[in-house]
């Protein structure tokens, strides 16, 4: 288990343990399908994190690695279909961080906000272009900064 979050409930954990695929199927999925493409490129990252994220994230995505492919199909089989239903609800289930970010030691809250708005990135750059340069299509563009999550504030950032 991950050492930053021990402290928080079963549902608070696993919430912060699954967020990389809830803000991959966000941002996959904002163009009303989840192609090939971008189901690899998710699998990819989720890889690639393992040992190029910062080392107190690295757990979270070692957590993934192994079932990414199952567990994003397992995920995508019970979203909604409607792309709005489905956006909604994952906007929500993101959006449920606001609460649990404060509970973080403070670094480790900025930097998996960073991570998962990274990620969001490399999501919607995977869909074309020269290495996925320019290929953020509108859909996915109204999701990439990830505006359901408030940024955690740093020490000494409190007024």
């Amino acid at each position: 288990m991950i050492e930053n979050i021990q402290h928080l409930t079963q549902e608070e954990q696993e919430l912060v343990l699954n967020a990389p695929i809830y803000v991959s199927l966000l941002i996959a999925g904002a163009d009303g399908e989840f192609n090939k493409d971008e189901k690899k490129r998710i699998v990819e990252l989720v890889h690639t994190k393992t040992f190029s994220e910062r080392y107190e994230l690295r757990e979270l995505y070692r957590n993934l690695d192994d079932h990414t492919e199952v567990t994003l199909r397992t995920m995508i089989a019970s979203l909604p279909e409607a792309t709005s239903e489905r956006q909604e609800l994952l906007s929500g289930l993101l959006g449920r961080l606001n609460t649990i970010l404060p509970k973080l030691d403070a670094a480790f809250a900025r930097n998996l906000y960073t991570s998962l708005r990274q990620f969001a990135h490399y999501v919607a750059s995977a869909d074309g272009g020269f290495w996925g340069m320019s290929a953020v299509n509108e859909a996915e563009r109204q999701w990439v900064k990830l505006p359901m999550i408030e940024e955690p504030q740093s020490q000494g950032d409190e007024a």
